[in-house]
């Protein structure tokens, strides 16, 4: 409301800041400005949040999966690791339906294709097979294991398929090709697939920076699994989200208006070159917002006038309709001389995520000085940020109530990791900060 009123004081076009919030097909876009109205003559910071909701579908309509299982059959999976494994690669299998194709590799010392790339009819066989050839031996060749478990999705690759790999690894990479670089680029050409690579880590011995950066390029999810109990539960909350995709291979390009100055995005990755600024999204969900934020400094203006600041263009595979769709829309900013007119006009939920994101860098660098032994820097930045969080809550109006739940939401991850640095393994540590951090950047917000 309050917006709105300030609209009316400046004489500014209603339309022209709230034309940019409408569906597309199967995703509700919508792009703002953390400050829409600006000092005249100004060039302070400003942040564009381009945010990107999946609508709700009937569960029975669902896309059909194209999945690869990839597990780590490695000595150090043997006990109670393979045997949750198997259980999991099973509960997987149930959980599939004729429409769907599956494949299996494990790897240890080589990697072997268990099952190639089929579909799911005859469950009992496909059961059998997973019993008979999951057992714990060897090393740990992950690059081939994920190789074969890439080329096995792209044998039956589609469009109209939710194409996804499932990595599970105990261990450090420790035959074939193993750094960080090298398995990336893995996850970089199944992201320009569009497939998305989900990595579960067991245990306290895996890379999680290997793990997560795996998980990153290709917009899978990262989930640290300390207790291998767990192990079907984290199976059931990701099939969860493989069986509610409703868009993928979707792009957002950003061409920013003369004058206009792109400084960095939070968040996410994507390129930046002079003023276009495209970001690339794997896959959306039902029911689930994914967002860029990005820093930009406006042009000047004066006051009355509005303007132009960005053309926004999206483009994305409907997965319902199996046909590409685009929309096009443009954000405005206006001008003031007031200054109380530019704080009535600020859009708290784009602060809100805004200050997220910068928190999520500074944990980062909290998380390099607890590598580096300084335990207690680290403890007091991540408390620090978590008292700035609670502060810029506070100054929130009671009208932004989901804003401030997701200041708490972050302030509340903060407090956990700056007590848990007192009390846990340094290994497990390292393991929850960095899966706290991933969920963090992700940028996405349930729904």
């Amino acid at each position: 409301m309050k917006f709105i009123k300030t609209l009316a004081i400046v004489g500014l076009s209603l339309f022209s800041f709230f034309s940019h919030a409408k569906p597309s097909g199967q995703i509700q876009i919508r792009s703002e400005l953390a400050s829409p109205i600006i000092l005249e003559n100004s060039q302070d910071k400003n942040y564009l949040k381009v945010s990107l909701t999946g609508v709700k579908f009937e569960s029975d309509k669902r896309i059909p999966i194209n999945l690869a299982l990839v597990i780590d059959r490695s000595g150090s999976m043997s006990g109670n690791r393979i045997e949750k494994a198997r259980e999991a690669a099973i509960l997987a299998i149930n959980m599939l339906n004729e429409d769907d194709t599956i494949s299996v590799v494990a790897f240890d010392s080589d990697a072997e294709i268990i099952i190639p790339a089929t579909k799911v009819t005859n469950k009992q066989r496909l059961i059998n097979q997973i019993n008979n050839n999951v057992t714990a031996r060897g090393g740990t060749a992950l690059f081939a294991g994920l190789s074969k478990g890439i080329n096995q999705v792209k044998k039956q690759l589609s469009k109209d398929k939710v194409n996804r790999i499932i990595l599970l690894s105990d261990g450090q990479a420790n035959v074939g090709p193993s750094s960080v670089g090298e398995l990336s680029e893995l996850a970089v050409i199944a992201a320009k697939k569009n497939i998305a690579i989900t990595t579960f880590g067991i245990g306290a011995d895996y890379n999680e920076v290997l793990m997560s950066t795996i998980a990153s390029y290709s917009d899978g999810n990262h989930v640290f699994v300390d207790n291998t109990l767990d192990l079907e539960n984290v199976f059931v909350r990701e099939f969860k989200d493989v069986m509610s995709v409703v868009a993928q291979d979707v792009v957002i390009n950003i061409q920013l208006k003369e004058g206009v100055k792109p400084v960095r995005l939070l968040g996410r990755d994507g390129s930046i070159k002079d003023n276009q600024v495209t970001v690339k999204m794997n896959q959306l969900y039902s029911n689930q917002e994914k967002y860029l934020l990005l820093e930009v400094i406006p042009s000047k203006g004066n006051t009355g006038e509005d303007k132009t600041l960005a053309q926004i263009e999206l483009k994305y595979d409907n997965l319902l309709t199996n046909e590409t769709e685009n929309e096009t829309q443009q954000v405005k900013i206006g001008y003031t001389n007031k200054p109380e007119v530019v704080k009535d006009s600020v859009i708290e939920d784009v602060v809100a995520e805004t200050e997220i994101q910068k928190v999520t860098l500074e944990n980062e660098k909290a998380l390099e000085m607890y590598n580096a032994g300084d335990k207690a820097a680290a403890q007091k930045m991540l408390e620090d940020n978590r008292n700035r969080l609670m502060s810029i809550s506070a100054s929130m109006s009671s009208d932004s109530s989901e804003a401030k739940a997701r200041l708490s939401q972050q302030a509340s991850k903060n407090k956990a990791m700056a007590a848990a640095i007192e009390t846990t393994d340094e290994k497990v540590y390292r393991k929850q900060s960095t899966e706290m951090q991933y969920d963090s950047k992700q940028s996405k917000i349930l729904k």
